[in-house]
């Protein structure tokens, strides 16, 4: 049958746009005139250059470090002449993934361009992917035996604690034994939020293997344990592997805390197998190698290690069992927050926490710049729950100790609900092919990336700045080159909004209700940041004019350290703002409504809490977290 083409991502010429108002009526100064000049200038400058043969030494940054970024490789996809293989959509016809079949639902990718100018339907986009580390989970129950080789069905189980994992991980090496000699390699991270972890399963592991010493299997040395950790590098803690209690406990007091903050996860599982290659295969032992982690770990690393991780696992017959934690919606990092014993400032510590699919799926901003929210997935990092998955091992979610991460919102999903979102766990070159060649995937994952606060090329156009001076004069001139930015985001905004309204029936036709989900979120949200920039625009320039002072009444132990940008209900601008801020909830309840139980729904009901207004006003630090001026150096975690 001969192919049919796919519907091109139509394009119009944005309206006007609330920004481009309210920004000329706030801002009449030469400065600002000079400043707008030169940005517009330069964003014509980066249109035009997107239809240019790319730079191939010109790095896109997303969400990862610019220091990652080296050793990633970039992608290049052109979406024009896209196909469509059939104008029906019948079941047998859909990809196991869109059927939330295997753990697939397809992910996103990296950076594209949404041009200012408007493009011709005969034009094509230039999408750029750059891959990123993410994750995922699912939910089912686990016990029974699961035979060698990939995991069917869901490679995940939600935990209620660190025994019931362990009586899991007893079960399963039950299994293994019955049918042969087994090697365990414990791996544990050394990072410093891990060492009541590991305590905890000291604890525990003597039950562990007492509880195998009491099974015929279990006896003598049917069962014999490897101990390692990793940081940044790699520590072997037994000498050989041992049947000794008292060996092993010892192995894992042993560990120590490693300050560098980078937890090579995929290098140290690798390394791991390589130095008990040679021993499980002379003494025809299966092996189980037990990952203990809070993190999903460094991205660059992830990346390029993770299918020969795999690779190497099947190769060794080896099975991968991961007790880690779930992993943040559609974004990297989570923040832990962590005062200063002595001055008492608090300091928000990335670590890296998904998100849980192969490449972004949800924006990377929250309106004022990247996201410094924590909202659960519902799934485990997706290169920990594809490693368990392809070698017929494990993943099992423990709950997070979310009490310091900052802007958390801990949410326990039914796991029968989420099924039907599950994220792609195929590899991410698979993934990408398939992007191409879908136009919802296509579209959102432009979106995601155009408005993406990482990349170096626009981080000033899409951010916000939040923290402003306590000298009246510097922050005046700090909020005059802020606003001098309100127009370019502006035509993000109003380009991002016309493309996806212009193309709905690309979601309307999708069969995955996952990518249905990430459109009408994201949807919702541009409307929502939209109004929240315009209401920035006017409320800045009514603050110059008229500051917020701060409260003479204040209590004693309450100092004074400048100002802050907050998001409020109130509407200063509501004449020009009120449709955007209308239709921003009109969206957001019903995706709240729609994908009740799931994280989409609380991220639109969290927007909408939010509110559409914004206000500058002043920010104050309580004097008695302060107990002296001893430097102590900010950990990495």
């Amino acid at each position: 049958m001969p192919s049919q083409q796919v519907p091109a991502i139509e394009t119009s010429e944005p309206p006007r746009g609330l920004l481009r108002s309210a920004a000329r009526a706030a801002y009449n100064s030469t400065a600002f005139l000079t400043s707008f000049l030169f940005h517009f200038a330069l964003l014509l400058a980066l249109a035009i250059f997107t239809f240019t043969e790319m730079n191939k030494d010109r790095q896109l940054l997303t969400v990862i470090e610019p220091d990652m970024t080296e050793d990633l490789e970039t992608f290049e996809i052109e979406l024009d002449d896209m196909e469509i293989v059939s104008t029906e959509m019948a079941t047998a016809s859909m990809p196991s993934a869109e059927l939330g079949m295997g753990g697939a639902v397809e992910a996103s990718v990296s950076t594209p361009v949404l041009e200012q100018e408007a493009i011709e339907p005969t034009e094509h986009f230039k999408v750029e992917f750059d891959a990123v580390a993410m994750i995922s989970k699912d939910t089912d129950s686990l016990i029974r035996e699961i035979p060698s080789g990939t995991t069917l069905g869901s490679a995940q189980e939600v935990v209620s604690d660190y025994q019931e994992a362990m009586d899991q991980i007893t079960q399963e090496l039950v299994w293994m034994l019955s049918k042969n000699k087994v090697l365990a390699i414990w791996v544990f991270d050394q990072s410093e939020s891990m060492v009541d972890d590991q305590k905890r399963i000291r604890e525990r592991i003597g039950r562990v293997y007492t509880e195998l010493g009491l099974t015929t299997e279990g006896q003598g040395d049917m069962l014999t344990t490897a101990v390692a950790s990793y940081g940044q590098g790699f520590h072997l803690l037994t000498d050989a592997p041992t049947s000794n209690l008292k060996d092993i406990q010892a192995a894992i007091d042993a560990i120590q805390v490693d300050k560098s903050g980078e937890e090579m996860s995929c290098s140290a599982i690798m390394e791991a197998m390589s130095r008990h290659y040679k021993y499980a295969q002379t003494a025809d032992r299966k092996v189980a190698l037990i990952l203990v982690t809070d993190e999903s770990g460094n991205t660059a690393n992830n990346q390029s290690q993770l299918e020969a991780t795999i690779a190497a696992a099947k190769k060794m017959d080896c099975r991968l069992f991961i007790l880690g934690r779930e992993a943040m919606f559609g974004y990297p990092y989570a923040h832990y927050e962590w005062r200063h014993p002595y001055d008492g400032e608090m300091h928000l510590l990335k670590i890296d926490r998904g998100p849980e699919t192969a490449y972004v799926e949800q924006l990377q901003t929250d309106g004022y710049g990247h996201r410094w929210d924590a909202m659960t997935s519902g799934f485990g990092p997706y290169e920990q729950v594809r490693m368990a998955k392809e070698s017929g091992g494990r993943f099992f979610m423990l709950p997070g100790q979310e009490d310091k991460i900052h802007f958390v919102t801990d949410r326990q999903y039914e796991p029968r609900t989420m099924n039907l979102y599950r994220p792609d766990l195929r590899p991410r070159e698979e993934q990408i092919a398939e992007i191409k060649g879908d136009p919802l995937k296509a579209l959102v994952t432009k979106v995601v990336y155009d408005l993406n606060p990482f990349q170096e090329d626009r981080k000033d156009v899409l951010t916000i700045r939040r923290w402003y001076s306590k000298e009246p004069q510097e922050t005046a001139k700090q909020i005059r080159q802020e606003q001098s930015q309100i127009i370019p985001y502006g035509q993000y905004l109003d380009a991002a909004i016309a493309t996806m309204e212009k193309n709905i029936k690309f979601r309307n036709d999708s069969p995955s209700l996952r990518w249905q989900a990430n459109f009408d979120l994201i949807l919702g949200q541009l409307y929502a940041y939209r109004c929240r920039a315009y209401e920035y625009g006017v409320s800045s320039e009514l603050f110059l004019k008229n500051p917020v002072l701060p409260d003479p009444k204040r209590a004693e132990y309450l100092e004074f350290r400048g100002w802050e940008l907050r998001t409020r209900k109130q509407l200063v601008a509501g004449d020009k703002t009120a449709p955007d801020a209308e239709r921003a909830k009109e969206l957001l309840a019903k995706v709240a409504e729609d994908y009740k139980g799931t994280p989409w729904a609380t991220r639109a009901a969290w927007e909408i809490k939010r509110g559409f207004g914004s206000a500058i006003v002043p920010h104050y630090f309580d004097v008695r977290n302060r107990k002296g001026d001893m430097k102590v150096p900010i950990p990495k975690l």
